[in-house]
C-alpha cells in the first residue's frame, strides 16, 4: 500500500532552490522574511525570495529542516502533492512518487477501505485551498499589468570594506511611485478587493533583501 511517511530531511527537497511560488493570501506572512517579487512584466507570478547568487536556499539547515522561525510556503506544504488541469478542464491530484516522502510502507497510506485517508483528505483540502488562492492571485497580477504598475528594479549591497554597492540581482517589482499616483477611484477599487494592501505588504517585504544577505554571510557562503 503506498503512503506517506515523514522524511527525515522534510525539505531537502528544497534546497536547491532559490525562489518559490506564493499566493496573494500568503503575503502577510511571507512579507515578514523574504523579499517578495515578481517573475516577469508580462505574466507575473509571485516569488518569495530564499536564496541569492548561487542554488542555496538559506532556510533549509544540514538536517533538512526549514528554518523554525521562518514561514514555510504553502507550494512546498503541498509537496508531493499538486494540482493539475485535465483536458477536460477538471483538476487532478499528481504525486511525485520519486519523493522521500512517498513509501509502500506508509505511515500514513493514501487510501483506506478503498477511499482517501484522512491524511491524504486533508493534503486534498491543503492543495485545493491553494489552487484557489492562485486563481484569484491571477486576478490580481493581471490587474497590475494592465495597471502597468510593474517594473524592473535591482538590489544591491555594499559588501564589508567596501565604499561603493555592488548590483545582487535585478528582479521585477510594484513601481511605488506608479501606485501612488493611481487616481483615487482606482485606489479605492484596488482596496476593495485586497490587492492595494497585497501590494503594499510586496513593497515592505523588499527590505529583506539585506535581511537575505546578511543570512547568507552569517551562513558562511562566500562572494
Amino acid at each position: 500500500t503506498m503512503g506517506f511517511t515523514p522524511a527525515e530531511k522534510p525539505f531537502e527537497f528544497a534546497r536547491g532552490v532559490r525562489v518559490v511560488p506564493l499566493t496573494m493570501i500568503e503575503f502577510g506572512s511571507a512579507m515578514r522574511t523574504y523579499p517578495i517579487i515578481f517573475t516577469n512584466l508580462e505574466t507575473p507570478t509571485p516569488l518569495a525570495v530564499v536564496g541569492l547568487l548561487d542554488d542555496v536556499n538559506l532556510f533549509v539547515d544540514e538536517q533538512g529542516h526549514w528554518d523554525q522561525f521562518a514561514y514555510v510556503p504553502t507550494y512546498l506544504r503541498c509537496h508531493p502533492f499538486t494540482l493539475a488541469k485535465e483536458a477536460g478542464g477538471q483538476l487532478a491530484m499528481v504525486l511525485d512518487r520519486d519523493a522521500a516522502s512517498v513509501s509502500e510502507e506508509p505511515e500514513y497510506p493514501f487510501f483506506a477501505n478503498g477511499e482517501p485517508s484522512e491524511h491524504t483528505r486533508t493534503m486534498m483540502q491543503i492543495c485545493t485551498e491553494f489552487e484557489g488562492e492562485r486563481q484569484r492571485t491571477v486576478e490580481y497580477c493581471k490587474k497590475l499589468v494592465d495597471l502597468e504598475l510593474l517594473a524592473v528594479m535591482q538590489a544591491q549591497h555594499t559588501p564589508e570594506g567596501a565604499t561603493e554597492a555592488q548590483p545582487l540581482s535585478d528582479y521585477v517589482a510594484i513601481d511605488a511611485a506608479k501606485l501612488d499616483a493611481l487616481p483615487a477611484d482606482t485606489i479605492y477599487e484596488l482596496h476593495k478587493t485586497g490587492f492595494l494592501s497585497a501590494s503594499y505588504l510586496h513593497l515592505y517585504s523588499l527590505e529583506n533583501w539585506r535581511h537575505l544577505m546578511a543570512r547568507r554571510v552569517s551562513q558562511g557562503i562566500a562572494g
